[in-house]
């Protein structure tokens, strides 16, 4: 998976609003706010996790516009992304949470 770009935070911003999960980030973000930082790591990664259920859980509602976006980010065509198998998906899904600045973009996007 390629690194996000600027015209990719606008999809993921879009997909967002369509998802209506606003409330539901700006919740996980509030947990990881304001800790010193051995506890910062860990709870990031909590709150990665907690990112990738609530994509899982409202897929279904953005389901062209995240196939299109996963597919950009992988080189793949949206269809490829509609046939991949479940773990290769929830595997996606990770890797894009993981990347560098996606916690601090949710985070903003949600204010």
């Amino acid at each position: 998976m390629r690194t996000l770009k600027t015209a990719d935070l606008f999809s993921l911003s879009r997909i967002l609003k369509k998802m209506n999960v606003k409330k539901d980030i700006k919740e996980i973000a509030k947990n990881v706010t304001g800790l010193a930082k051995e506890d910062k790591a860990k709870a990031e990664q909590e709150m990665q996790i907690d990112l990738m259920m609530i994509f899982i859980e409202n897929i279904g509602v953005a389901e062209k516009e995240i196939d299109k976006l996963l597919g950009d980010l992988t080189g793949k065509t949206a269809k490829e992304i509609e046939e991949l198998g479940l773990t290769e998906l929830i595997d996606l899904f990770k890797e894009l949470m993981a990347q560098e600045g996606v916690g601090s973009f949710l985070s903003q996007a949600v204010k």
